[in-house]
């Protein structure tokens, strides 16, 4: 039987809410006070959901301790206390909306995923992002599989 376990984790950052693409006054109207140019900080929260077998010894299907390693390595550390938009490397030339931001987490996360569990370990599910109480956002399945050469 396969289940499903998520862990929360926590980090504060700021962002500007900007589409190169558009101008200014397209921008101002578009994402009013969240196109402030001194940006504006969140307390995000992401959610973590693996799928696995649970193991008849230890009862768990995914050492808690080794996701929150690889968590910290590739989310927690590099997004803490940045400025995203000026800090983290995805976001220097594009807008680091909620949207972007969880498809930005769920790729790192799957990119090193097979270098941390092996192919018959848990799965990366999903992905959940609470940028505010009312502005959640997930991901399933983003780009390649855990465990795709």
């Amino acid at each position: 039987m396969t289940v499903h376990l998520s862990r929360k984790y926590g980090f504060f950052a700021a962002h500007r809410l900007h589409a190169p693409g558009l101008s200014d006054e397209a921008n101002r109207a578009l994402y009013g006070k969240c196109n402030n140019p001194n940006g504006h900080g969140h307390n995000y929260e992401v959610e973590v959901t693996v799928a696995g077998k649970v193991d008849p010894v230890t009862g768990r299907s995914i050492d808690l301790n080794l996701l929150d390693a690889l968590c910290e390595q590739q989310i927690l550390a590099p997004f803490r206390y940045r400025n995203l938009n000026k800090e983290v490397a995805e976001f220097l030339t594009g807008n680091p909306t909620t949207e972007n931001l969880a498809t930005v987490v769920d790729d790192r996360l799957r990119a090193v995923w097979n270098e941390w569990f092996s192919a018959a370990g848990p799965k990366l599910e999903k992905i959940r992002i609470w940028e505010t109480e009312r502005n959640i956002c997930q991901v399933e399945g983003q780009g390649r599989t855990q465990h795709e050469s």
